[in-house]
Parts: C-alpha cells; sequence; structure tokens
C-alpha cells in the first residue's frame, strides 16, 4: 500500500475511532453512582485517552480528510453532555472542524504523518481494549442483576462492538496495513431499535423516526432520559459504508 494511501485511511479511522472511545465513555460516567468507583475511574480513564487520541488524529489528519464524520448536532449534543456532567473538551471538535478544512498535507511532514499515525494506533489498540474490557464487567454486572444503569444493555453491546472494530483496525493500522471501519448491518439494526424503545419510553411516539430525526429530538433535550450523545453514535455510525455483502438498510 502507498504511503499517501495509508494516511488517508489512518485519517478516516483515527479521526471516527477515537471519537467512539471518548463518546462511549462520556455517555457512561454519569450514570456512574457511588457505589461504582472503580467503574467510574475506569470510564474516566476512558474519556481522557478517547480525547488524547481525538486529539492527536486532529494534528495529524490535516489535508487528508475529504469527508466530514462529524454531524450538525455534535457541538449541541456535545454542550448537552457536559451539562450532564461529561467534561468534555470543546476545543477538540472546533480543531477538527477546521482541519477538515485544510486542503493539503504541509510540505515535507509526511513521514512524520506517517510514523505519527503508526504510534497513535499501537497506542489506540490499548485504549481500545482496555474500555471494551470495562463494557464487558458492566453488561455482566448488569446481567447478573447486581447494577442499574440508565443506559439500555443494547447501548453497551454496540459500545463494546464498535470498539473491538476500532481495536482491530488499529491493530492494522500499527503494522502499516490497509484498515477501515464500516457499518454492520446486524449491528446498526439492533442498536437504532433500542435507541428508539428507550425514546418511546421518553415520550417519542415516532416508530419509524430516521437516525437524524433522533439525534435532532436528543439535540433539543426532548430525550432528557438518554444520554444525548448516544443518538450522535448511531447517526455517526449510520453515516460509514456498509460492510461488503450487507444488506440494504
Amino acid at each position: 500500500m502507498l504511503r499517501e494511501e495509508y494516511l488517508e485511511i489512518a485519517a478516516s479511522v483515527h479521526i471516527e475511532g477515537a471519537r467512539w472511545l471518548r463518546d462511549g465513555a462520556a455517555a457512561l460516567l454519569p450514570c456512574c453512582t457511588l457505589f461504582s468507583c472503580k467503574t467510574a475511574f475506569s470510564l474516566s480513564r476512558a474519556l481522557t485517552q478517547g480525547e488524547n487520541l481525538m486529539d492527536e488524529a486532529v494534528a495529524l489528519s490535516g489535508g487528508l480528510l475529504h469527508m466530514g464524520v462529524l454531524t450538525k448536532y455534535t457541538p449541541v449534543i456535545e454542550a448537552r453532555m457536559r451539562l450532564a456532567g461529561a467534561d468534555l473538551d470543546a476545543g477538540i471538535t472546533s480543531r477538527q472542524q477546521a482541519a477538515e478544512r485544510v486542503r493539503t498535507v504541509p510540505p515535507g511532514t509526511r513521514a512524520d504523518v506517517y510514523e505519527g499515525f503508526i504510534a497513535l494506533s499501537r497506542k489506540a489498540a490499548v485504549c481500545a481494549e482496555e474500555l471494551s474490557s470495562t463494557l464487558d464487567d458492566m453488561v455482566g454486572a448488569i446481567k447478573e442483576g447486581g447494577v442499574y444503569s440508565a443506559v439500555p444493555l443494547g447501548a453497551y453491546e454496540f459500545l463494546r462492538k464498535i470498539c473491538a472494530d476500532y481495536a482491530a483496525a488499529s491493530v492494522r493500522l500499527a503494522a502499516g496495513e490497509d484498515a477501515c471501519l464500516v457499518r454492520r448491518a446486524d449491528v446498526y439494526s439492533a442498536y437504532k431499535k433500542c435507541l428508539m424503545h428507550a425514546a418511546a419510553a421518553q415520550g417519542v411516539d415516532n416508530p419509524n423516526a430516521s437516525a437524524d430525526t433522533l439525534a435532532a429530538l436528543a439535540a433539543g433535550g426532548l430525550i432528557p432520559g438518554v444520554p444525548a450523545v448516544l443518538f450522535d453514535l448511531l447517526l455517526r455510525y449510520e453515516n460509514l459504508p456498509r460492510a461488503l455483502g450487507a444488506e440494504k438498510n
């Protein structure tokens, strides 16, 4: 694979994948109670790691992003998450928006950017595996009845799967190989159904609502009992290219 191709692939994977990690931790952290100190510490660490990865990905990606991954609801939803108690860095999204407007990689920097993505991929693989392990523990505790959560179990399952996908992609990128993040039809369908049921429980009576509609309602504060960022995740996941052989959704 040509180095130029690798750089564009790595940028597209990390600009989305690192945000997955940060958003997943941000969705779950405010739901932790005083009896979940160990889990809260793990999620707080994952949130910090996710933002660090996001920051590095943005810094490396100028001139490499040909399609933005942010939605029109992302800034508002991030603001809602901060009100809910998630300590998110508002500056990262602004820097990402600026990076998406850059059209060329600065001359003479491609070698450094390449090495930067190799190092970032190694770190991302470890961080994604750590969050996956935390999610496994949380899912197990919920299923055993030892923990109650305001976040639907299906959302935990979704976050665990996308963390695994990001970890696998990062391992390949760390080895200088091709990788990608794709929308899996079954994962998307199950997650959307989960969030639609959660929205219905909050009074949203629209069984045919699109991911865009659900994200708009969450951004407007009309689904208050569910972390708003989960709906932005749904819409961003919908915007990924479909996996080969996947049925049309």
